[in-house]
C-alpha cells in the first residue's frame, strides 16, 4: 500500500494522476490522508473522482481520538455566520502552521495497521508535518517520497539544499532546475515528467471538468463578448486583483471572472468558495484571453493554445513599494524562460492591458503556425519531449511497484 498525504488543493491537483494510475494498476493500493482538518478536499471534483473508483480516504480522525473531537468541533463551527469565520484567521494559520495535530507515534500506528509501503508528501507541506512524516517512515523503515509541486518558469531558480532534508526520493518535473551540487542529495532526484501535464492525465481532467474545452467556440466580435479570465497569483494582495477585475468588468463587450488561487488562503470559507467556483483547468477552457503573472498553471494555457497577457509590470520596480505584494520583493528582478518566445504578449502597464483587450475584442487572432510552432518547443522544453506520451503515467507506476 502506498499513501499520498494531501492538506490544500494544489497538492491533491499534483498527486491525483499518480493515486489514480496505480490504482488502476493494482486496486486498492493507493490512499489518501488528509491532514488539514478545516478543508475538506472530498468536495472538489478530481476527488469526487478518486472516490468513485473506491480508492480508501482517511481523515485526520483516523489517525487520533484529539482530531476525532477537533473535527466535530470544526463542523460546529461551520454554522456560525460568515462574518465570525472570517474573523478567525488566526485559528486556521495555527491549524496549518502550529497545532501539533499527530505526532511520529501516531503515524507509526497508521503506518502498521494499514500496511503502508511508502508515504508520499509534496514540497508545501509544512516543514514540521514533513520531519514527522519523515522520521516515522524511517522508524518503520520505509521510503519517503518527497514530490515537486508545480513547473518553475524562473531562470536560474536552484532548489536550496534544505528542502531535500526530510526524504528518501524526490520526484522532480522541472528539466530546466538544475540538479544540486552535492552528491548525496543528487541521488535522491528523480526526474519524471509531470504526471498533471501529460497527455493522458489532461484528457482524463477534460472529463472531469464541468467546462469542457470542446464546447468553448473562438470568439466572433459580432456574436459574443470576449471571455477574460484573470488568473491571481497569491504573493499578491486578494484587493489588488479584485480592482482589476473591477477595471476590466468596465470594458465594453467583454466578460470577466478572476480565479482566486486556492494556495495560502486557510479559512474554510475559501475551501467552499474554490469547490463552488471553477477550477483554473475548467475557466482556462472557457477563456479567449488568460490574463495573469508567473503560475504553473500557465503550462495548461499553452497546451490549449490560449492568448496569454503577461502582467510583465506588477512585479517592476515602481509596485515594489505599492500595497500589491505580501512579502517584499527582491532587488533582482525575476526573469522566466519563456520570455524570449512569441506565443505569449508581455503587458508592460494598466494602459497596456486595456489598449491589448480593446485590440482582441476588436479581432482576436488564433495563434499563427509560427507561433503554435514556438509553443510547442518551449512545452517540449519545460516538459521534456515526451509529456505527450499516454505510457508516461507508467513510470510513476513503476517506481512505485519498485520500492
Amino acid at each position: 500500500m502506498h499513501l499520498f498525504i494531501v492538506h490544500l488543493f494544489p497538492d491533491l491537483d499534483t498527486l491525483a494522476p499518480v493515486i489514480y494510475k496505480l490504482d488502476c494498476k493494482s486496486k486498492g493500493i493507493a490512499k489518501i490522508l488528509s491532514v488539514f482538518p478545516v478543508h475538506d478536499l472530498r468536495n472538489y471534483e478530481v476527488m469526487k473522482f478518486l472516490l468513485k473508483r473506491n480508492i480508501k480516504y482517511y481523515s485526520l480522525a483516523s489517525i487520533n481520538l484529539k482530531n476525532f473531537f477537533l473535527i466535530l468541533f470544526l463542523k460546529v463551527l461551520s454554522f456560525l455566520p460568515k462574518f465570525i469565520l472570517t474573523k478567525l484567521n488566526t485559528l486556521w494559520y495555527f491549524l496549518y502552521h502550529r497545532a501539533n495535530l499527530f505526532t511520529s507515534n501516531d503515524i507509526c500506528k497508521f503506518i502498521e495497521k494499514e500496511k503502508i509501503k511508502s508515504v508520499t508528501i509534496d514540497t508545501a507541506l509544512p516543514t514540521r508535518l514533513q520531519k514527522i512524516f519523515y522520521d516515522s517512515c524511517s522508524r518503520k523503515n520505509i521510503e519517503l517520497i518527497m514530490y515537486q509541486v508545480g513547473i518553475n518558469f524562473i531562470k536560474n531558480f536552484k532548489i536550496p539544499e534544505y528542502k531535500f532534508e526530510y526524504c528518501n526520493k524526490y520526484i522532480l518535473p522541472n528539466f530546466l532546475t538544475p540538479d544540486p551540487e552535492d552528491i548525496n542529495i543528487k541521488k535522491k532526484i528523480i526526474r519524471i515528467l509531470s504526471a498533471r501535464y501529460c497527455q493522458e492525465w489532461v484528457e482524463i481532467y477534460e472529463e472531469i471538468n464541468r467546462l469542457k474545452l470542446r464546447d468553448y467556440k473562438h470568439y466572433s466580435p459580432n456574436r459574443d463578448k470576449l471571455k477574460i479570465v484573470i488568473i491571481s497569483r497569491p504573493r499578491i494582495i486578494l484587493k489588488e486583483w479584485k480592482k482589476l477585475e473591477e477595471i476590466l468588468k468596465s470594458l465594453d463587450n467583454v466578460e470577466v471572472r478572476l480565479l482566486i488561487k486556492p494556495r495560502g488562503n486557510l479559512s474554510p470559507l475559501n475551501a467552499q468558495h474554490s469547490t463552488n467556483q471553477f477550477t483554473s483547468s475548467e475557466v482556462i477552457n472557457w477563456a479567449d484571453l488568460i490574463v495573469s503573472h508567473i503560475s504553473s498553471i500557465l503550462v495548461e494555457t499553452f497546451i490549449k493554445e490560449k492568448k496569454l497577457l503577461f502582467l510583465d509590470y506588477i512585479t517592476k520596480d515602481k509596485y515594489k513599494t505599492a500595497a500589491w505584494h505580501y512579502y517584499k520583493m527582491e532587488d533582482k528582478e525575476e526573469s522566466y524562460h519563456f520570455e524570449d518566445h512569441s506565443f505569449y504578449v508581455k503587458i508592460n502597464s494598466l494602459n497596456h492591458l486595456i489598449k491589448e483587450i480593446k485590440s482582441c475584442s476588436k479581432n482576436l487572432q488564433k495563434c499563427n503556425e509560427n507561433e503554435l510552432r514556438d509553443q510547442k518547443n518551449f512545452l517540449n522544453k519545460i516538459l521534456g519531449g515526451d509529456y505527450k506520451n499516454k505510457d508516461l503515467l507508467d513510470k510513476y507506476v513503476n517506481l512505485y511497484m519498485n520500492l
